[in-house]
């Protein structure tokens, strides 16, 4: 399993510089597939409950979500505008669809999980695209448009929350006694739970530095990243428990499904980009 990890990472590491770096369509088709296939294992997911969401209609909607979010980067009203009908859209369609609902199936419970898969995997992870458009150059820490100027910010969030996950899980093997979540996450300690907030402040301070950031400001972000990271986790934990699984999906060799593998990084992306947003850059 370690070996599948590594090996994947070997390979998806240096290809997500480059798509970062390219951005544009570059980035948009495969975050959006990512997308895609995290919103088909989560609906998957609940038809394991006898739960029938509808997928045509929260795909239609979440594609829409990623495309404002990517094509009305610069016309913020438009895309809150945007934004907004599709979530709207995801209600009003998952209500109607339940005229056709399968026998014995759940209004509120088919209608409900469509439009949580929206919000929770389509309107979370479009933060992914939402960091990119992040111009650290404004914060006048680097040069404009440069490697550093054009990914500094996601991947100053996703080596935090990598960092973090892997230290809470060495930790928590190598030294954790208290589980204060045991129904949720048996294997999740005190300990362990320290040591990644831990990890992720240092990666964020030190990766942080390289961008020339505010310390203040990075010591506040690595806080933040290193708790509700957690928190994402435990979150998916608690839906997997609900569910009686133990991943979502195999898609990605040595992690599980794509919800398995950005759980942390659907609860941090958004708080980080309204953090960037208020805190760091001038408005």
């Amino acid at each position: 399993m370690l070996r599948t990890k590594v090996i994947t990472a070997l390979i998806a590491v240096p290809v997500l510089l480059l798509l970062l770096y390219l951005g544009s369509w570059w980035l948009f088709l495969p975050a959006t597939a990512l997308m895609l296939i995290g919103l088909q294992e989560f609906y998957r997911a609940m038809r394991l409950k006898g739960i029938h969401p509808l997928d045509a209609a929260g795909g239609a909607c979440a594609l829409g979500i990623m495309a404002a979010t990517q094509f009305l980067a610069h016309a913020p009203e438009w895309r809150s505008g945007v934004i907004t009908a599709c979530v709207a859209g995801a209600v009003l369609l998952g209500m109607i669809g339940q005229f056709w609902r399968p026998e014995g199936s759940s209004v509120i419970a088919n209608s409900g999980a469509t439009v949580f898969g929206v919000v929770y995997v389509a309107l979370l992870f479009s933060f992914f695209l939402r960091l990119r458009w992040v111009s650290l150059a404004e914060a006048g820490g680097v040069p404009a448009d440069g490697f550093r100027d054009r990914t500094g910010a996601l991947l100053l969030v996703m080596l935090a929350v990598w960092c973090q996950d892997g230290a809470a899980q060495i930790v928590g093997r190598l030294c954790g006694t208290w589980k204060p979540f045991p129904t949720v996450s048996p294997n999740k300690t005190i300990e362990g739970c320290a040591g990644g907030l831990l990890a992720a402040v240092v990666a964020t301070l030190v990766f942080g530095a390289t961008l020339h950031l505010n310390l203040g400001h990075l010591l506040g972000l690595g806080i933040v990243l290193g708790v509700l990271g957690q928190f994402g986790d435990l979150c998916k934990s608690m839906i997997k428990r609900e569910l009686g699984i133990k991943d979502f999906g195999d898609v990605i060799p040595g992690h599980g499904g794509v919800l398995d593998r950005f759980d942390s990084l659907l609860f941090t992306m958004p708080v980080a980009y309204l953090y960037f947003r208020l805190f760091v850059l001038p408005m």
